[in-house]
């Protein structure tokens, strides 16, 4: 099975760092998807949200929202994501493409 993000959306708004500085368009929430496809090509997904804050961030480690690229933004959730967590999206993804791939029946004895 292979994994990924997808992000879909940003919430931002402009946030004072701890140095009192306002970073413009903080990114304070992310919707994303996780996805994951198995050795057939059937696909499954989880949908959740990651909140944010730039309250820590100093003014020259913050990134400009026209600045961000799909790989910081997927490197924020796998960092802020524990690795329980990882495990019950990508069991919640293979129990989705397994309802896909399975056909439910009656017994066959009467």
């Amino acid at each position: 099975m292979t994994y990924s993000w997808q992000i879909v959306k940003f919430d931002t708004r402009d946030q004072t760092n701890s140095d009192g500085v306002t970073l413009s368009d903080a990114v304070v929430r992310i919707k994303w998807r996780r996805i994951g496809v198995d050795s057939e090509g059937n696909t499954g997904k989880v949908v959740g949200y990651t909140i944010l804050t730039a309250e820590a961030t100093a003014q020259s480690d913050y990134i400009a929202f026209a600045d961000l690229t799909e790989d910081t933004v997927t490197g924020w959730l796998t960092a802020m994501t524990t690795d329980a967590q990882i495990t019950d999206y990508n069991s919640k993804i293979t129990e989705s493409i397994n309802k896909m791939v399975t056909t439910e029946r009656a017994v066959p004895w009467s």
